[in-house]
């Protein structure tokens, strides 16, 4: 199911949603090419984010500036389970932790109308001591895509729900993936629960992997609207620094 197009806030905004998807998976499924070889990993220069893109190539002498926006507690969630795949191979996380959320900019110095912005997300869970916090990495999100994951969080509870029944359907996730921040919500059976993950960077291609291959954070389903006001947080401070 492709989503083209969303309406968010009050006004209508055409919004290109090229890489939200809703993925309908059986297990065992996997990523490879017809005669069994690997898929090839993409090109470097496609791993960075415009806002990465921009500092290391265009942004000389560069100043580079933090905004702290909001921390979302996460409290331990039990891991679903995955049609064949067992529970110690899932590398799921089920401990507390946070999630933080931050907004980072840059600009030659002198010139800060040439100004590049990027949401931050730094995901980390709790560690063997008391107050400790580990973290599993962080994920960056160009400014123009901020709106298209607040809006796409908006309405994923509604999509999730709006899927056909299907005994012979095993997993449904309905996911928002660009860059190296992917946020979405997995069906099991009758077991529904939202999911945050950060690109790992020697493998920053959601498309290719399984909600179960990589490290992830498991919040309840009624977790997006949170996530949703915090996104909204982050594109609101956007706006406020365009228009000084």
């Amino acid at each position: 199911m492709d989503w083209r197009a969303v309406d968010w806030n009050s006004g209508v905004a055409r919004i290109a949603m090229r890489t939200l998807l809703v993925g309908l998976a059986c297990a065992g499924s996997g990523v490879a090419h017809a005669d069994g070889s690997p898929t090839p990993a993409p090109p470097p220069d496609l791993l960075l984010t415009h806002f990465e893109s921009f500092i290391l190539n265009n942004c000389v002498p560069c100043v580079r500036e933090s905004y702290y926006i909001a921390t979302v507690p996460v409290s331990p969630v039990k891991a679903p389970s995955f049609p064949g795949v067992s529970t110690l191979s899932t590398r799921a996380s089920t401990r507390a932790g946070e999630l933080r959320f931050e907004l980072l900019r840059a600009y030659p110095a002198g010139l800060d109308s040439r100004a590049h912005m990027a949401m931050r997300l730094v995901v980390s869970v709790a560690g063997a001591t008391e107050g400790q916090l580990y973290p599993l990495g962080a994920g960056l999100l160009d400014e123009d895509e901020v709106p298209v994951l607040q809006a796409a969080l908006s309405h994923m509870e509604k999509w999730s729900a709006s899927v056909t029944g299907d005994p012979s359907m095993q997993l449904v996730e309905t996911e928002f993936h660009v860059d190296s921040i992917r946020m979405g919500t997995v069906r099991t059976g009758d077991e529904t629960l939202a999911y945050i993950q950060v690109a790992p960077t020697d493998f920053p291609r959601f498309a290719l992997k399984q909600v179960w291959e990589l490290p992830t954070v498991f919040l309840p389903p009624d977790a997006v609207p949170l996530l949703e006001r915090t996104v909204k947080q982050v594109n609101e401070k956007i706006r406020a620094i365009r228009s000084r």
